[in-house]
């Protein structure tokens, strides 16, 4: 008998320490990634300025500020404002780079997937003072994706263009994050 009330009070103690350090770490300021933000409670407003594309794969920079507009936008976070003079902050960016590289091959040499690599320079600046001033950059914002490939297909071109949606998905929410985080 003495043992079963020993385990069972080792079972509460564990459950009441457990509880006491949830407790503490709900005070510490821990939140779920991407809903809280380091930026300037003034800044309200934001325009998403179209990327300027420095590659040589069309669409790219159209289909990295579509993506960027749309995840600013399920944030919640700012108004999205027409242009940049109505705004209190700006988002630029300037893709550098877009690549696509075999990273698997079959027996006989063909690739049956690729990568994409999209490099962006990116920065938002703060517009509410008498000088512009850059809260966040990453000269080299960098995001991939790797897809299959049928040598024998003739949907290549076709694959390529989803993976570069789903990039422009994962490269607008990672970026998004990233600057409410302010990492």
């Amino acid at each position: 008998m003495r043992t079963v009330v020993r385990g069972s009070w080792c079972v509460v103690r564990h459950y009441v320490m457990g509880a006491a350090l949830l407790a503490g770490a709900a005070g510490c300021g821990y939140h779920l990634v991407g809903t809280s933000s380091n930026l300037p409670a003034l800044l309200q407003t934001l325009y998403v300025a179209p990327f300027i594309n420095q590659t040589s794969r069309s669409e790219v920079d159209q289909r990295l500020t579509e993506q960027i507009t749309q995840e600013w936008v399920r944030r919640g976070r700012f108004q999205l404002v027409a242009s940049g003079d109505k705004a209190d902050a700006v988002l630029s960016g300037t893709v550098k780079s877009a690549v696509v590289n075999p990273v698997q091959f079959d027996q006989q040499g063909r690739a049956t997937e690729y990568q994409l690599t999209v490099i962006a320079d990116v920065q938002l600046v703060d517009r509410t003072g008498e000088k512009p001033v850059v809260l966040w950059r990453d000269e080299r914002f960098a995001r991939n994706t790797a897809y299959p490939v049928d040598p024998l297909a003739r949907d290549y071109f076709d694959r390529e263009i989803e993976a570069l949606d789903r990039l422009s998905r994962d490269f607008a929410r990672d970026l998004v994050v990233t600057i409410l985080e302010g990492y």
